[in-house]
């Protein structure tokens, strides 16, 4: 009995045993499933946490992809922006750079178009100088003892047969207010009279200075000038024109408005011998304005020599 006892008891603990065995295991299995859920939970957890991280990741990268995009949008636009001012700026130079040379080219061609009419007036007026002044001529009569011809010449004609002994052309010009004296010619001559009515007033034999002179006036009033009271001077001696023989009185003093007289003077050699004069000084008369009874110039002194003639 006692050992069945013992027996039933000993069943009974390893049916307990058994027992919270069991429920030991169950109870380990359900804390190994509650385990594995939780792990599987915090896998999920995890998992979900990667994909947040990867989506947060995602997102930074695009909003960082975006901030660098507008960025670079941004750093274009200022390029662009600069380029423009650049190009602008530019454009403004080189407007003002195009407008500065049409301004040069302008200042360049009217330059150049004023030399060329300059250099075309000045052609111009080489190629068609202005027409001289002309005067109405006047000859008066030259007198009995006109000769012409050059130092040694044998001149012959009806009032006898002369020499010229020296002769001066073209000596010189002179001026006095209004007033030209051309001395055209101025001759030492000699010689025979043959002329018998011409002999009775000079003599058989004559010695004397021609001077051929063309008097002028260049004004457009009538002006008196006595070219025939030019004196000349030489070897202390003082010689006028010869009235007679020169035409004195024939009008050589009245000058009308722009005309030219072509006049013949001669001064006859008497108190000294002809080929003693080496040299003459002269003076003119001054000239007066007609209208107005005013001089309008003063007398002219002139010398010349026959040294060398």
């Amino acid at each position: 009995m006692k050992k069945l006892l013992i027996t039933s008891f000993a069943v009974t603990v390893l049916a307990l045993t058994g027992c919270n065995q069991q429920e030991s295991e169950e109870r380990l299995s359900g804390s190994h499933s509650h385990k594995e859920a939780a792990q599987d939970r915090e896998k999920e957890m995890l998992v979900l946490m990667d994909e947040e991280e990867e989506t947060e990741d995602e997102d930074a990268l695009a909003e960082e992809e975006e901030e660098e995009a507008e960025e670079q949008e941004k750093e274009n636009n200022d390029e662009v922006v600069e380029e423009e001012s650049v190009t602008a700026k530019e454009t403004e130079e080189n407007n003002e750079s195009s407008e500065s040379t049409e301004e040069q080219d302008k200042v360049k061609d009217e330059k150049e178009e004023k030399e060329e009419k300059e250099e075309k007036e000045e052609k111009q007026e080489e190629s068609e100088p202005e027409p001289e002044q002309t005067y109405e001529s006047i000859y008066h009569n030259r007198g009995a003892f006109a000769v012409d011809g050059s130092t040694g010449a044998n001149v012959q004609n009806a009032s006898g047969n002369f020499t010229i002994e020296s002769s001066l052309k073209n000596i010189q010009t002179l001026s006095t207010g209004p007033v030209t004296i051309q001395l055209k010619s101025v001759s030492k001559v000699s010689g025979d009279v043959t002329e018998e009515s011409l002999a009775g007033v000079a003599g058989d034999y004559v010695e004397y200075i021609q001077l051929d002179a063309v008097v002028t006036n260049t004004s457009s009033d009538p002006i008196t000038f006595h070219v025939d009271n030019t004196r000349f001077d030489s070897g202390g001696q003082t010689f006028y024109a010869h009235e007679m023989f020169s035409g004195a009185g024939r009008g050589y003093g009245d000058l009308p408005p722009n005309t030219e007289h072509h006049i013949t003077l001669f001064y006859m050699i008497d108190s000294m011998n002809l080929k003693d004069i080496y040299s003459i000084y002269g003076v003119t008369d001054a000239p007066v304005n007609q209208n107005t009874g005013a001089k309008v110039g003063e007398p002219v002194n002139f010398n010349f020599s026959f040294s060398g003639a």
